[in-house]
């Protein structure tokens, strides 16, 4: 009986050790799991230490990274192109809404601007950005810094333009003033500014049908002056054709002439030519040559017909 009890609690005293040190294998795995911390690609992350409440120097790059997971923790920063938008629809920006923003042209009328920026992280610089903000993810530095200076500087460089160079005349230039003071807002909080586009304006009803009529009146002038140009083009055409006509008939008519004078040249040496071989001789003989052999008869008054052929024949 006292061996049965040894036994059994032999066996307990197995399964407590390979339960404990199961316990402890998993302790261990968990922890081994948990001390390695993925950073995505395009991400870098910032490893602070909570028990100095000191940032490690240096971001760690996309990849595995080792941390104590007692006495350290990680924050991701997206290095890669962020964008931004604020738009008037609401299925299309950043928030839901409309989320355009409102100015007022140096006519003091308002006008709703959608904009697009687009920033990234400056990855040299990751660690003092989660000092400055304490940590904060991304999203919180978007919303204070890319959200909150945008919306106060488009509405300061806008007041300086008409509403008709806001709306086309000037943008290209109203962009790049916005830009300027938001990229140097932008450095000093270590993000880096890559371009902004005021992409859509929205104007009032009133404003929006002046600027309608306006652009049908300049398609219309331009339609006109078109028109213009083409008659232009017609006229120097037909100028050009009849020109080309006149000219072909005067060639004609100089080769005609031409001709008729070399003809007329021609036809003068040609008769000087037989004038110069018509000797009294050579005429007697084509004469002699073209008789028939007949004298002429001649009659008058009272005197009789007298045949030549017969006298010079010396017949009656």
């Amino acid at each position: 009986m006292s061996r049965s009890t040894s036994t059994t609690r032999s066996g307990l005293s197995r399964i407590g050790v390979l339960i404990t040190i199961a316990v402890v294998a998993v302790a261990l795995l968990a922890l081994m799991f948990s001390s390695w911390r993925n950073i995505r690609p395009g991400y870098v992350g910032i490893v602070f230490n909570k028990a100095s409440h000191d940032v490690n120097a240096g971001a760690q790059r996309p990849g595995w990274a080792f941390i104590n997971p007692f006495t350290e923790a990680i924050q991701e920063y997206p290095i890669t192109i962020q964008t931004y938008s604020m738009l008037l629809k609401s299925s299309e920006g950043s928030i839901d809404g409309d989320d355009s923003i409102k100015v007022q042209s140096d006519e003091g009328q308002q006008i709703n601007l959608d904009v697009v920026i687009q920033y990234q992280v400056i990855a040299e610089e990751a660690g003092q950005l989660y000092q400055d903000w304490g940590g904060a993810d991304i999203t919180t530095v978007e919303e204070r810094v890319v959200r909150q200076y945008t919306r106060s500087q488009v509405p300061v460089v806008a007041s300086k333009y008409g509403w008709e160079e806001i709306t086309s005349a000037k943008r290209g230039e109203i962009n790049e003033e916005i830009s300027k003071a938001l990229g140097t807002e932008f450095k000093k909080r270590h993000l880096q500014l890559v371009s902004f586009a005021v992409r859509e304006v929205h104007l009032p009803a009133s404003l929006q049908a002046a600027l309608d009529q306006k652009i049908q009146a300049q398609q219309a002038a331009e339609q006109q002056k078109y028109q213009l140009e083409q008659a232009k083009i017609k006229a120097e055409q037909d100028v050009a054709e009849a020109q080309g006509h006149a000219n072909a008939l005067k060639a004609q008519a100089e080769g005609e002439a031409q001709a008729t004078l070399l003809r007329a040249q021609a036809q003068a040496e040609a008769n000087a030519k037989l004038s110069q071989s018509l000797t009294p001789a050579l005429i007697q003989y084509q004469m002699m040559e073209k008789w028939n052999g007949q004298l002429p008869t001649f009659t008058g008054g009272a005197t009789p017909l007298i045949d030549a052929t017969s006298i010079i024949s010396g017949t009656r």
